[in-house]
């Protein structure tokens, strides 16, 4: 049998990867060679069909990009030969060579190392190739002991062992792990930590700092390339204000999770006093702005509010005013003060909760107290469904010529392939198989996608008294649960609750005829297994739950949330 040949080339660092003509090189040109030596021994022995070559990455496990390219290829068929030049190189890790070795048996494939010669069709040949990446595990297993052996003794001294240098340092060029102060950047970092203790808090410090042009830190990377002095995010300010090294100390973490304190090998930029209180504050701020919502309000709405202009999700948030604490439904807020092109530009950016869950409650009750409201919001359903069932089915119909169209195609390259003289490479094709099964594949999920959905538009008709019955046992027991409870009730039967300038669109799970009759006329479906057998209304079948009085209390609800906190 032709071996296609697969070569895999790989190195465990960058360094390594960018020494020219180094291991790399090395690995290819000696690879190369035993192929063309043993098509001198044997002219149809095989060919090359393709290299994979990963740079700067460990064989402790398969998350390499070109390893799993190959491994595709095998299973595709594409090769059937792995050469490599040792065992290391594939894999050092007991279980995912068995996995390696289990897929090359699946599809009659194989693999050759040049410094290691087994015979894998033997039981013997095959134990002493377990037992070499059993020994390759152990040396690499050795090897991260020792170097977290090292760190940790740097550690314990206060060295630096490396990692983005903080603003207000510069690297030792005589001892890595020794950071020099940058005179320059150190004031910076003294007048951010006095900016911070005047405003009192990391955003109004940020905005203070953008205002005043100061930026973090810019640098020359490994690679030669400028990078940083960007302007300061709410994050990586909290992260400078926590950073000890501007108090000459750092944390060493040992094994135990646990954490000891030592004098680090640099100079002092802050004062412990300043430091201190810092921290202070910042604690101090976690706690009066981060509290357990749900012990002051639980928002039970919470995943199904949303925005009707940008569709984006409302969660819960509150603020204090100045005579109480309100808590709303609002969209979340843009750490970075400059992306005004990401800042929501909707009418109504925030709804107070508690004047929201009151509106969405009073609504269910409507549907019950209004005869024929939630027949009539069934009508308007169907009449959307219909309409567009037709357009579903002639995608459905288009969706399937170019499957068949698709399929063909890639029965003939493989017949061009077959056809092909073994001299000749195949590489053109095989890319083009690759990306016609690829495409084949996304045609078929788009399809399954349309035929779910025309399933749903042909689905049985809802039960308006399936449905007026499932409202009232989820109104009797949110009126009888603590609002810690509720969320769940609701998400049982609302699937969206859409706010709109004007008025509220309200999205309800409706049983189907079917349903209705399984489960009698007691209610709804126990709570563990309702959602899976309702009939989900999409958002062209949501209801208006407000009556003309009641659109009027839907406005106030959005202009009390523009004049909230």
């Amino acid at each position: 049998m032709m071996r296609r040949c697969g070569i895999y080339i790989r190195v465990s660092t960058e360094e390594q990867a960018r020494i020219v003509d180094g291991s790399l090189v090395s690995q290819k040109n000696r690879l190369i060679e035993y192929v063309e030596h043993q098509k001198k021994l044997h002219p149809n022995w095989g060919s090359i069909i393709d290299f994979y070559c990963d740079e700067g990455r460990s064989a402790k496990d398969m998350n390499r990009p070109e390893f799993r390219r190959m491994l595709a290829d095998v299973q595709s068929g594409r090769i059937n030969l792995l050469i490599a030049t040792e065992l290391s190189r594939l894999s050092r890790n007991i279980r995912d060579f068995c996995d390696i070795w289990d897929l090359l048996k699946k599809h009659s494939s194989s693999f050759i190392t040049l410094r290691e010669s087994f015979d894998t069709t033997t039981a013997s040949g095959e134990m002493m190739v377990f037992n070499l990446i059993n020994y390759a595990q152990y040396e690499r297993k050795q090897t991260a002991e020792r170097i977290s052996a090292n760190w940790l003794s740097r550690s314990k001294r206060g060295l630096w062992n490396g990692g983005s240098i903080p603003l207000g340092f510069d690297r030792n060029p005589k001892n890595k792990g020794e950071l020099l102060v940058n005179e320059d950047e150190a004031k910076t970092v003294q007048k951010i930590f006095e900016i911070f203790l005047e405003e009192g808090s990391v955003r109004k410090t940020q905005i203070k700092l953008i205002e005043g042009g100061i930026f973090n830190k810019r640098y020359t990377n490994k690679h030669g390339l400028e990078k940083g002095g960007n302007i300061f995010t709410v994050d990586t300010l909290q992260s400078l204000l926590t950073t000890k090294a501007y108090i000459a100390k750092r944390d060493v973490l040992h094994r135990d999770g646990s954490r000891d304190e030592v004098p680090a090998n640099w100079k002092a930029i802050v004062s412990e006093e300043i430091f201190s209180k810092v921290q202070e504050r910042l604690h101090k701020n976690k706690n009066k702005y981060k509290p357990d919502e749900w012990k002051s309000h639980a928002f039970p709405l919470t995943e199904m509010v949303q925005c009707g202009e940008c569709g984006k999700s409302l969660g819960g948030k509150s603020g204090t005013g100045r005579i109480q604490k309100h808590f709303y439904y609002g969209q979340a807020q843009i750490k970075n003060p400059l992306a005004t092109h990401l800042k929501p530009k909707c009418q109504i950016k925030n709804v107070r909760a508690p004047r929201l869950e009151e509106i969405v409650l009073n609504s269910l009750k409507q549907l019950l107290l209004e005869p024929g409201l939630i027949e009539k919001w069934i009508r308007i359903y169907k009449e959307k469904t219909v309409s567009d069932l037709p357009e579903v089915q002639s995608r459905q119909k288009q969706m399937d010529t170019e499957i068949q169209t698709t399929g063909k195609r890639i029965t003939n390259l493989v017949q061009r392939v077959a056809d092909l003289p073994a001299e000749l490479s195949a590489d053109v094709f095989y890319d083009q198989i690759k990306q016609m099964n690829q495409k084949l594949l996304d045609l078929r999920q788009a399809k399954e996608k349309l035929r779910s959905q025309s399933t749903d538009l042909l689905a049985q008709e809802i039960d308006g008294k399936g449905l007026a019955q499932r409202i009232k046992a989820a109104i009797e027991k949110l009126e009888s649960s603590p609002a810690e409870k509720q969320r769940p009730i609701y998400a049982n039967l609302v699937k969206f609750v859409e706010i709109h300038p004007t008025k509220i669109k309200l999205g309800l799970y409706a049983p189907s005829n079917e349903q209705y009759k399984a489960t009698g006329t007691d209610g709804a479906p126990s709570a563990g297994n309702q959602t899976q057998n309702l009939k989900e209304n999409k958002k062209e079948a949501t209801v208006h739950p407000l009556s003309p009085n009641h659109r009027a209390g839907s406005s106030t609800v959005g202009n009390g949330a523009r004049g909230g906190t």
